[in-house]
């Protein structure tokens, strides 16, 4: 007998064109990913999927100072919301195997479901998308390389630091990754333990392990203390916990994610006992998102940054082009790093910016990845002095996560409390400039500077007063296509108070309305609050007018605080559409027209069944044939057949209706409907390749 499967894509192969224009895609419920998948289904067969509800939490809403109030409320909020979610969805998710698992920082239930299932609920008033529970592969560093011995944590000189006793003391990092060696004696000693302490929601170890060595390598420049001769950890004097969000076989979904960053929120379960971490390390990224910017976990990492936990990025191992920001690193609140080798040279295969989702720099900084040792494994503790030489982004984001440990750490000490926006404000601010004068596109702010930024928060977290309001940078710019910029206002010279400042666009060559959304509004920084961001949202008009710019200016500072230079940006709207070519003067662009040499072809014409030609642009042919329209007026019901070229693989819908079923024995699809209502007059059979329309005949 042939046995029930699950699908799973690999490696986030998410790019499908839509395959179906039924009214349940329409309403734009089921990812093209998605779509695809189901429509591989057999009987039998099931797909993982994760679904969303309608109607998040706003963490804005808690404004409390004391950050374990405000996490306990955010936490509470989340879990309510996520429970009436599950619940709302509980008799649909009843047909599938297994226990749902809820992903309440985002709203939403991981579930394995057969297709009928998958549709009902995408009927649900409630239910706001359904996407594929995709795979993603564990990252891969590349060991080798011959550098001096910790050279890397002098060159962002955490040394300095640690003479005065500032190592991380006092700081939990976690680290969602392919597990943590506990045997490495630079390591285990450091795990915070407990049940709170570990994760795997793969069920396979109940304590710390992994086993490629990747998480290890990352844990180690994080935490890793001298058990070898020298340092190798950034902080190693914080402690840490840890997500295995990939399995032995380095394999994970985005699920597993999921729950690894919600988990690091609250490791055990309890909004009462805040035993969350204080900085969050990724040393992943999502396959085939080069330029590209999925959304997937941006409310897990807004959750994490409301809870006043700092969230650390790899950039990606995808350079060296332009353009080659990943996700999530490239989500608004993920703090990209790249990587820098030993002569301070950013690494060829480190990703660049801008980023893919909303403009901005990218990397947010750099760090040293490039020959770097760390620890290795143990193999179970039988060689304890085990160490290797890594290379790859993913250990220069554990760089950072170190170095913030110990400057929340440092902070801690003096009795300041360290916003994560005050945090990376003073690592961005004083950021050793690298490359391009400024911020750039290869190495962003600079390379980490530990004692600089220690001495800059020193200044301006322990200033009583309310600081200067300026803008990030005096220039940004994105792609007309790019879909919005994302404008960052810095507050420096104090922190000390609740400060307000307005901002607002206004025209250059760009044009409100045509070519972006005008923008203005008022940004307000919490006591403590370094930084704040507006959204501008750009305009793809589809013509092809050249770059064209306009401004941003801040006005009226509040409650003490002034406005610093630059007070004023231009943001420039790059030129995405070609210029208009079209040879077959048929109204349509080559850029659009899939045959410019011929004026029967173009977007919208009238398709020719079975000629082998696709008139309209569409990638196919069109051949659907409905074999069957037949409506009882007796029994008010609708049956529908209909065939095509592609088979069962044709996927094909009755417009109003739903998918229709596919019989094997007689080569086609089918559908009755009950109480319709009426007879329709006419029916609608659409798939990927088409649609056609026939009219309704008597029984």
């Amino acid at each position: 007998m042939r046995e029930p499967r699950t699908i799973t894509l690999r490696a986030l192969v998410l790019g499908l064109a839509c395959l179906v224009c039924a009214p349940v895609v329409q309403a734009g419920k089921l990812d093209p990913g998605l779509v695809g998948a189901l429509g591989k289904l057999g009987p039998g067969e099931t797909v993982d999927v994760i679904i969303r509800c309608g109607g998040k939490v706003d963490a804005r809403q808690f404004r409390d100072r004391d950050t374990k109030v405000r996490r306990q409320k955010l936490i509470r909020a989340l879990r309510t919301r996520a429970e009436a979610c599950e619940s709302s969805l509980r008799a649909e998710l009843r047909d599938g195997p297994g226990r749902p698992r809820q992903l309440w920082t985002i709203n939403g239930v991981a579930a394995t479901l057969p297709a009928a299932a998958v549709e009902r609920l995408a009927r649900l008033p409630g239910v706001e998308r359904i996407t594929l529970d995709a795979a993603v592969a564990a990252p891969a560093g590349a060991a080798g390389g011959s550098s001096a011995p910790q050279w890397n944590v002098q060159a962002i000189r955490a040394p300095e630091l640690w003479e005065h006793g500032h190592d991380g003391t006092g700081v939990v990092v976690a680290a969602l990754d392919t597990g943590v060696d506990l045997d490495h004696p630079d390591i285990g000693p450091k795990w915070r333990g407990g049940t709170n302490g570990w994760f795997d929601p793969n069920g396979e170890h109940a304590t710390p392990y992994d086993a490629s060595g990747h998480g290890t390598h990352t844990m180690g420049l994080i935490v890793g203390g001298d058990a070898g001769g020298s340092v190798i950890g950034v902080a190693p004097g914080a402690r840490w916990i840890a997500a295995k969000i990939f399995d032995d076989g380095g394999q994970s979904q985005l699920s597993r994610i999921h729950l690894g960053l919600q988990w690091a929120l609250d490791p055990d379960g309890d909004p009462e006992s805040d035993d969350a971490a204080d900085i969050v390390n990724n040393s992943w990224y999502l396959q085939n998102t080069v330029n590209v910017c999925d959304t997937e976990f941006a409310d897990d990492i807004a959750a994490l940054r409301a809870s006043e936990i700092a969230v650390v990025f790899a950039s990606g191992n995808t350079g060296p082009g332009p353009a080659t920001s990943v996700s999530a690193s490239n989500n608004p609140g993920a703090a990209a790093v790249g990587a820098v080798d030993a002569s301070w040279t950013v690494g060829g295969f480190s990703g660049r910016g801008p980023s893919a989702c909303d403009g901005a720099t990218y990397p947010r900084l750099v760090a040293p990845g490039a020959g770097v040792r760390t620890a290795d494994l143990t193999l179970g503790g039988l060689f304890p002095d085990s160490y290797v030489e890594v290379t790859g982004t993913s250990f220069s984001a554990a760089h950072v996560t170190g170095g913030l440990a110990v400057l929340k750490g440092a902070m801690a000490a003096r009795g300041i409390p360290a916003t994560v926006s005050l945090l990376e404000s003073a690592v961005e601010e004083t950021a050793v400039d690298l490359g391009a004068p400024g911020a750039d596109n290869d190495y962003g702010a600079g390379l980490l500077d530990l004692k600089a930024a220690y001495d800059w928060l020193v200044s301006n977290a322990g200033s009583p007063a309310p600081g200067q309001l300026r803008f990030g940078a005096a220039e940004y710019s994105a792609g007309e296509g790019g879909g919005s910029v994302t404008v960052t206002v810095v507050r420096a010279g104090g922190s000390a108070g609740e400060v307000t400042v307005d901002y607002a666009t206004a025209d250059g060559t760009a044009t409100a309305g045509a070519d972006y959304v005008a923008a203005s509004g008022t940004l307000i920084f919490g006591d403590g609050e370094t930084t704040r961001s507006f959204v501008v949202t750009l305009l793809d008009d589809g013509a092809h007018e050249g770059d064209e710019t306009l401004n941003v200016t801040l006005g009226r500072p509040t409650g003490g605080a002034t406005l610093g230079s630059p007070a004023g940006a231009v943001l420039t709207v790059l030129e995405d559409d070609p210029a208009v070519i079209d040879a077959d003067a048929d109204g349509y662009a080559s850029t659009v027209d899939c045959n410019d040499g011929d004026a029967a072809i173009h977007p919208g014409a009238q398709e020719i069944k079975h000629d082998g030609v696709d008139q309209d642009c569409n990638g196919h042919d069109l051949t659907i044939e409905i074999l069957t329209a037949r409506y009882d007026g007796g029994t008010d019901t609708l049956l529908v057949e209909a065939t095509s070229a592609h088979g069962r693989r044709a996927y094909l819908v009755l417009e109003g209706h739903t998918w229709m079923r596919w019989n094997q024995s007689r080569g086609l699809f089918f559908l009755t409907r009950t109480r319709v209502g009426g007879d329709p007059g006419s029916v609608t059979v659409s798939g990927f390749e088409g649609s056609e329309t026939a009219p309704t005949r008597g029984p």
